[in-house]
């Protein structure tokens, strides 16, 4: 798996990085974020409406302009709460006093570098040692403080509107839970108490940033969690659960109004196939534990997990999926992930996807509602009922 990066060197970064250094004023550098995202969205803004780009080359892009937005903003905050509170550090074997250090995990869509225009960012945040009693703050305060910051710096609004929305909510216990929590009792969540959807969000997993050091303890961490416990027996039957409840609580559908991200035969549907395949197949397979959802269907298709058939209808299915909520996003300013049947910019979403008319447009989303749904049902086994 994909876990480490090394685009703490890319360009983006540098460039953003080598822009603050000639700015003194913390709130000129906060405005400096949002400058930066939306001069460096505006060429692949432009090339998406312009009706022809390259799908997989704009989502990473996106990506990785909001790795280096999030690695700047992290860079201020630890200055910031260094500056007024002080060093986060804990005492080695021999009594030294060693700098504790942060990692800001991406989860969902960044984890994945399938980044859409609009996305919110969602990260966990761990660091890798607690402070003994004595000390004047603790660890967890102080790493509370630069976590606070960070997510302040990016949604904030400001003259420059606002950077990324961040979500944190994938964290143990979500929203009831510590904003970061230690490495050790970070670990012993996914060892004891978390659920099956838990690890398998864990498959789109990717660290962002860490301190030097804390990096090499992420190597195959991930992995390592997913894979510590056998699954259920049921397992295929649970995530299927999963997946209704979030088809009936959040997608809600009608007859004129199709989700093309929860919805029946939608995105979800085949993200959940495909990470069913590696929950089911990583640990024989591992290179088909990749976090983007094209890249491991590639990897799947080189294993012969899936038929030929099913390989292309994904492929091409999601593809027409994420250049709708493009355009979407970019041209309507439409961000739920329903397509309206009814709705007048039907025909002209239908010339941007290259179909001559509406009526074929909305035959072929048909097409692959359905289809999806019959193979997402059938590599899960699951019985279809409707």
């Amino acid at each position: 798996m994909m876990f480490l990066n090394d685009d703490i060197t890319n360009n983006y970064l540098q460039e953003i990085l080598e822009r603050l250094k000639n700015i003194s004023e913390l709130e000129v550098k906060i405005d400096e974020l949002r400058r930066f995202k939306k001069e460096k969205l505006s060429p692949y803004t432009k090339e998406v409406l312009s009706g022809s780009f390259d799908l997989v080359s704009v989502m990473k892009n996106l990506s990785l302009i909001a790795d280096a937005v999030l690695i700047a903003a992290i860079k201020l905050a630890q200055a910031e709460v260094q500056r007024t509170m002080g060093i986060a550090s804990y005492r080695d074997k021999d009594g030294n006093f060693i700098p504790a250090e942060l990692a800001v995990i991406g989860m969902g869509k960044l984890g994945a570098y399938e980044l859409h225009f609009s996305s919110d960012l969602d990260i966990i945040f761990v660091y890798n040692r607690n402070s003994q009693p004595d000390a004047g703050k603790t660890n967890q305060e102080i790493f509370a403080k630069i976590a606070q910051r960070i997510i302040s710096y990016l949604t904030l609004y400001t003259q420059q509107g606002y950077a990324y929305k961040v979500d944190t909510e994938l964290r143990p216990s979500g929203n009831a839970g510590a904003l970061v929590t230690a490495l050790d009792p970070w670990t012993q969540h996914y060892k004891e108490h978390a659920a099956l959807w838990e690890k398998q969000a864990l498959l789109k997993s990717r660290l962002i940033y860490a301190g030097e050091t804390f990096k090499h303890e992420f190597e195959a961490l991930f992995k390592r969690l997913i894979f510590l416990e056998p699954f259920p027996r049921d397992m295929n039957e649970q995530i299927h659960h999963l997946r209704q409840r979030i088809e009936t609580e959040l997608a809600k559908e009608t007859q004129n109004k199709w989700n093309f991200k929860k919805g029946m035969g939608a995105l979800m549907d085949i993200e959940f196939a495909i990470q069913f395949l590696q929950l089911k197949m990583g640990k024989i397979f591992p290179n088909i534990l990749t976090q983007n959802t094209l890249e491991a269907i590639e990897k799947i298709k080189a294993r012969n997990l899936l038929p030929q058939k099913t390989i292309q209808l994904f492929t091409s299915a999601y593809a027409f999926y994420r250049k709708i909520e493009f355009y979407l996003e970019l041209k309507w300013h439409l961000h739920e992930g329903y397509i309206d049947l009814k709705a007048e910019y039907i025909e002209e979403l239908a010339q941007l996807c290259s179909f001559p008319n509406k009526k074929e447009f909305i035959q072929k989303f048909s097409d692959f509602r359905l289809n999806i749904r019959n193979e997402y049902l059938r590599i899960l086994k699951i019985k279809n009922t409707q």
